[in-house]
């Protein structure tokens, strides 16, 4: 159990620098079109105070073995969007995971479409 604490907040301080946030970050200024058309459709949408849209996308991926024992891997990714649907802010929370060919890695070809970062 004290190993899996360490692992999760470890994953936790990494949040910032993880290849999930490289990946979640190469969206924002992209048509939200674009990211539905490539991960499909969101879990849930809401509203912030300001009366952005914000887009849920929720995984559960259960348990697996780790060194430390069974953790459970599950994801909660927010993107919102402005009054055009352009991506102007990305969050997650959990301990998500960042494959190569994960659906939300966002290739270079459709990189030149929105504003800049």
């Amino acid at each position: 159990m004290k190993y899996s604490l360490i692992i999760l907040a470890s994953l936790t301080v990494l949040g910032g620098c993880s290849p999930v946030g490289t990946q979640m970050r190469a969206w924002k200024g992209a048509p939200l079109n674009e990211l539905i058309n490539r991960v499909g459709a969101p879990s849930s949408v809401s509203a912030d105070r300001g009366g952005y849209r914000l887009y849920h996308w929720y995984e559960d991926r259960g348990a697996v073995y780790t060194y430390g024992g069974m953790v459970n891997l599950s994801c909660d990714r927010t993107i919102g969007v402005d009054d055009d649907d352009f991506i102007i802010s990305v969050d997650w929370r959990g301990n998500c995971i960042a494959p190569v060919d994960s659906p939300w890695a966002r290739t270079n070809d459709t990189q030149s479409i929105g504003v800049s970062q």
